[in-house]
């Protein structure tokens, strides 16, 4: 692995100071139809995790870390029948749409600084990872709140050789555009104590060819 800089290691912490004063402040301007437009253009993604969630007749409890405007709680909410399911996200007036239009629960907050007591039985986030500014204590936190199973999905591409997570923010849009190391992700989902028979991580189609987004990385967790 290339070892960065001294000035690279202190530009890239001063721009992650700047960053994280900016974070998320562009994601409660986001329509429902913009949250479902982004949903229906990798379709292939979510039938998938559909049919995955169908097969799972253990999990009681679901929570979905950035929810958006609940197109799982609330266009597919026959999903969770007898299921405990809450959503979190950062935007509150994405929360404020899921409340007015479901019974289920929802949080607003920056999961990753959120302080949450329960567990659940699955962890779920779609095209999340993405965009936070801190990729392993996002997927730290998943595992850490997860009784048995989690699904990532990171829809930025699927990186194999990449040896390190590379990180750019755009203040345009105020958050990061991340490309996941699947090397980092193994180290680090073994360092959190799971064993190599416990998680797969794995590229899968979207659907999403318009924008040569259509190889995916997933993350599925099962722990034992």
């Amino acid at each position: 692995m290339e070892k960065k800089s001294l000035f690279d290691r202190i530009k890239i912490k001063i721009e992650k100071k700047f960053a994280n004063s900016e974070y998320g402040e562009k994601w409660p301007k986001k329509n429902d139809e913009w949250y479902a437009e982004i949903h229906n253009s990798n379709y292939l993604i979510h039938e998938n995790f559909k049919k995955y969630l169908s097969n799972k007749k253990d999990i009681k409890s679901i929570l979905e870390v950035g929810c958006g405007t609940g197109i799982y709680p609330i266009k597919n909410k026959n999903l969770f029948e007898n299921i405990d399911y809450t959503g979190i996200d950062i935007s509150d007036s994405a929360i404020e749409f899921c409340k007015n239009n479901s019974s289920f629960e929802f949080i607003v907050g920056d999961f990753i600084k959120m302080n949450i007591s329960k567990k659940y039985d699955l962890v779920f986030s779609h095209a999340v990872v993405d965009h936070v500014y801190d990729i392993d204590e996002f997927i730290s936190k998943i595992v850490n709140h997860t009784k048995k199973y989690a699904y990532i999905n990171s829809y930025r591409g699927f990186f194999p050789n990449l040896e390190e997570h590379k990180m750019t923010w755009d203040g345009h849009e105020a958050c990061y555009y991340n490309n996941l190391s699947i090397k980092q992700i193994k180290k680090l989902l073994i360092k959190l104590g799971l064993n190599e028979d416990e998680f797969k991580i794995y590229s899968e189609q979207s659907g999403q060819k318009e924008e040569n987004l259509d190889n995916q990385t997933i993350i599925e967790i099962h722990k034992k």
